[in-house]
């Protein structure tokens, strides 16, 4: 298993809604997240997308790596290429 660059509390949040988020739908997909998936706790979001309000869902990974993927592509391509 890849060393996670995360704290531990960060990881003692994931262990802890890792066994509830079995069997709901991904936020980020809308697919059902199965026993057996690699799954993420995605970083904090708005309360607008959060009603419960703590900011902490659970995501299928790849769901996760792909859209932090697309946000750093959008983030590149909005940046200057050089300081004038």
């Amino acid at each position: 298993m890849a060393r996670s660059s995360y704290g531990s509390e960060h990881q003692r949040r994931r262990r802890a809604l890792e066994p509830a988020a079995y069997g709901t739908a991904c936020a980020l997909c809308g697919g059902p997240m199965l026993r057996g998936q690699s799954l993420d706790l995605d970083h904090p979001v708005p309360l607008a997308e959060d009603p419960a309000g703590r900011g902490e869902r659970m995501v299928h990974s790849t769901c996760n790596r792909s859209s932090g993927g697309a946000l750093g592509n959008r983030r590149r391509r909005l940046s200057p290429s050089r300081a004038w």
